[in-house]
């Protein structure tokens, strides 16, 4: 069998191992970052080994430079790959960042630019050469590739060595660790012997990746990795939501987890500017909109030694102050409604009691008032009030003119009444006052003032001056507790007014010389 068939075989298989653990990493990749990265590793040993295996049977100058340069995706993924397995197992918390794919997304751009401008410079492949193997063309390549690949091995070489640090630094923990970087040893060689074999020998890198992806994908699946390595106390400082941040004596940031560097951005300031005055002893407080930044903060200070140097644990409580100010601001709403609708209450239970055409109390909140306060024995007179021929304004003026004379009455002598006393509408023209404390004399001084004044101011209604007068009768309590007894004796005197001519204050017997 000619060497050709062989090779095929092998890159067919490189492209089947690779394939089986780029699938397998893929199903795991939630378990550790790891594996997310392995399957990174293994799709680019499996895109170029099927670009080698496709470069085989390709004879034609172009065809090849065109497969050659369709690898390159593939070469770019070993190394992003390599180095982000790297760091995911020398950190179990991390994770690709945008700045850090950024980065790494640089020097492969430059790279395809250079192969896509190639036909006019061969700077990155000078020409083809025929190889030993069947007349399959390879490379010849130039000064650009040269850039590419020291990038390349560099990548490679740092990222070794960072793993083979961890496995140093502990081996039995790590132990490995030893076999991923072995694993990486035989492609380098590869690479490094068919880039400077001038084009005469087909390159086998791939297949060497491709063998090392079990081994890693081994690596970090198992014991020795950090998807089930015991958690240090600083990795689960790096993992915590909660910021974490040391300062010294000086209230200087001198260290801090990613939580506290993602959240403030202002950490190069020292934390006083931040926090605030620090405590010098263990205490608990909290920052709000800390530095302007709109994030509330709920702080724990632990002082750590002699030197003053304190331990800071601060959790966002923005959302929680958002909801407890949610809640209040309801509450104080709530508060509003209920104070509005006893104002609604208080409004309709007074406008239950009051007349709608005068606005005075009516009939029925004047017994109410009149009955609690005979009750309580204190002095007070009650005068009955009749307005003088009202049927006859009713007669000529209608009933608008009558409510306009009634209106202007009440209003005289609801602005009559003084703090205590009660005006009501009785009925019809008839209004009702209460006089409390007054004695007679004092009620009949009060309700004759009323009668001068109703009669010295006529009611204009339609350009025409009504002349009112009215009749009052004034009877007082004196110490019963009879209130229909005292309303019939202000209403005999009422009567007598009017028989006597109206437009008259009649004093009446009380309900007690009524009695007798």
């Amino acid at each position: 069998m000619t060497a050709l068939p062989v090779l095929a075989v092998i890159f067919a298989a490189a492209v089947v191992i690779s394939v089986s653990v780029g699938v397998r990493s893929w199903r795991r990749r939630a378990e550790a970052a790891g594996f997310g990265a392995i399957t990174v590793l293994a799709a680019g040993a499996g895109w170029w080994s099927a670009l080698s295996l496709t470069g085989l049977f390709a004879r034609e100058p172009d065809t090849v430079l065109w497969v050659l340069s369709l690898a390159y995706p593939g070469i770019f993924a070993l190394v992003a790959g390599w180095w982000a397995t790297s760091r995911a197992l020398t950190d179990r918390s991390w994770r690709l960042r945008r700045g850090s794919a950024a980065l790494l997304a640089v020097e492969p751009v430059l790279t395809t630019v250079a192969l896509a401008s190639n036909p006019w410079h061969h700077l990155f492949i000078d020409h083809l050469s025929p190889t030993g193997v069947d007349g399959v063309l390879n490379a010849v390549f130039g000064p650009l590739f040269w850039v590419h690949a020291g990038y390349s091995y560099l990548m490679v070489v740092l990222s070794g060595i960072t793993i083979f640090r961890m496995y140093a630094r502990n081996p039995r923990r790590y132990r490995g660790y030893l076999p991923a970087v072995l694993a990486s040893l035989p492609s380098f060689a590869m690479n490094v012997a068919g880039s400077l074999s001038g084009g005469r020998l087909v390159d086998l890198t791939p297949i060497g990746f491709a063998l090392g992806a079990p081994v890693m994908y081994w690596v970090v699946r198992h014991g020795s990795a950090p998807a089930s390595a015991p958690v240090t106390y600083r990795e689960l400082i790096r993992t915590m939501s909660d910021l974490v941040v040391v300062v010294d004596g000086r209230s200087r940031v001198v260290d801090h987890n990613p939580a506290a560097g993602r959240l403030l951005a202002l950490l190069e300031r020292d934390a006083a500017e931040i926090f605030g005055e620090l405590p010098a002893e263990d205490a608990e407080f909290s920052v709000t909109d800390i530095a302007g930044t709109g994030i509330d903060l709920s702080v724990r200070v632990s002082v750590l030694d002699t030197s003053a140097t304190r331990l800071l644990v601060a959790r966002d409580v923005t959302e929680q102050n958002r909801q407890r100010l949610a809640l209040e601001e309801a509450n104080d709403q709530l508060r509003t409604q209920l104070e509005i609708i006893e104002i609604l209450r208080g409004d309709l239970a007074e406008q239950a009691v009051r007349d709608e055409l005068t606005g005075l109390h009516n009939r029925r909140h004047l017994m109410a008032e009149l009955t609690a306060r005979v009750e309580t024995g204190r002095p007070l007179c009650v005068a009955l009030i009749d307005i003088d021929h009202f049927k006859q304004v009713n007669d000529r003026y209608g009933h608008p003119g009558g409510d306009e004379v009634l209106r202007r009455v009440a209003g005289v002598l609801a602005t009559a009444g003084l703090d205590g006393d009660v005006v009501a509408r009785y009925g019809g023209e008839e209004f009702a006052l209460v006089l409390d404390g007054a004695n007679v004399p004092e009620a009949t001084a009060r309700i004759e003032a009323l009668r001068r004044r109703v009669q010295q101011t006529p009611v204009r209604f339609g350009g025409t001056d009504i002349a009112v007068t009215f009749s009052a009768g004034v009877a007082e309590a004196a110490g019963t507790g009879d209130v229909g007894a005292l309303i019939s004796a202000a209403d005999v005197a009422l009567y007598a007014s009017k028989a006597d001519g109206r437009n008259r204050v009649t004093v009446g017997r009380s309900p007690a010389e009524i009695g007798t």
